[in-house]
């Protein structure tokens, strides 16, 4: 077997997460928990959870973390395998709670506001990053930024990058614009209501068809949860993908970053985009079948791939 390519994960917005599961979650009601998870998460740590499942690729993040949620953090980092580099910073991370009904088998997500790590603290990230790209096989964008953290450092970042003639991944769709200006060899990988939001544009053909048009972007891949996912290319071809039905869902959430990690390693890997964008989807379903993010079982990922049917348009 070759030398697996390396991915440098920025993942700027870490979260503690936690999991609480009640019997029958109840609006302007005092809810009692009658299960509790806590693990490390984040975009960038589901991004690199998952990579570390698939296999194909390995992957160094890059991340901030400060007070006792960031120590909880990296505390819980340390038992698993990741490669992590994590700048210290006087902000605390955020903490993350995921609220799992029973009853109607319902998600809600409370998410606490993030704050910018500063500007020492952003000046060393971009520096690890610019010498670090030069021998990663691509970049991966994980999320937002924390507010009041300026989008110049994803375009800062994706310059390096594109530098070195890297392949990008962008999963991120907020204040994107500078990004999407001089991102090259890159895939933008968001769900559809992202899509709806970055573009304006409710359709997702004619979607894809005004961001390729403003922009140089290679690919674009589009989920949407268990309902029809997309992967279109710059040449014009589109597939649809039908996603096999998940019954027993026991927690959906880093779906998405899961979708990343497996579609940019199979990609970098050497699969075809459109067929490591199916993997994506397969180990994105097998996800919501683990109570921790992105800590999926490849072998049922592999059988789920085997259900989803595509089709090019």
């Amino acid at each position: 077997m070759g030398k697996r390519p390396v991915i440098l994960a920025i993942g700027a917005n870490p979260a503690w997460q936690k999991v609480l599961q009640f019997e029958n979650l109840q609006h302007n009601a005092v809810n009692r928990a009658v299960q509790l998870w806590s693990f490390a998460s984040g975009k960038g740590i589901n991004f690199a959870r998952a990579a570390h499942n698939w296999q194909c690729a390995d992957v160094k993040l890059l991340q901030f973390a400060g007070g006792d949620n960031g120590k909880l953090l990296l505390d819980d980092l340390a038992k698993e395998t990741l490669d992590v580099k994590s700048i210290a910073v006087e902000t605390p991370t955020r903490c993350c709670i995921t609220c799992l009904s029973k009853a109607d088998n319902s998600m809600t997500e409370l998410i606490e506001p993030s704050q910018a790590p500063g500007a020492e603290a952003e000046s060393a990230a971009l520096e690890f990053i610019q010498q670090y790209i030069k021998t990663a096989g691509g970049l991966a964008l994980c999320g937002q930024l924390p507010g009041g953290m300026s989008p110049d450092f994803y375009v800062k970042s994706v310059e390096y990058a594109c530098a070195g003639g890297k392949k990008i991944l962008i999963d991120s769709w907020k204040n994107i614009t500078g990004v999407l200006e001089v991102a090259r060899n890159a895939t933008l990988k968001i769900n559809a209501d992202e899509l709806a939001a970055l573009t304006g544009i409710s359709d997702v053909r004619s979607a894809l068809k005004a961001l390729f048009n403003s922009s140089q972007l290679e690919y674009i891949a589009i989920t949407d949860g268990a309902k029809t996912a997309y992967f279109a290319d710059c040449s014009g071809n589109v597939w649809r993908y039908n996603v096999p039905r998940i019954d027993q869902v026991v927690n959906p959430v880093g779906s998405g970053d899961t979708a990343s990690a497996v579609f940019f390693s199979s990609m970098l890997a050497g699969e075809a985009p459109e067929k490591a964008f199916a993997y994506a989807l397969a180990a994105a379903s097998a996800n919501c079948l683990s109570m921790k993010c992105a800590d999926f079982q490849r072998e049922t990922a592999l059988e789920l791939f085997n259900d989803i049917k595509i089709s090019k348009m």
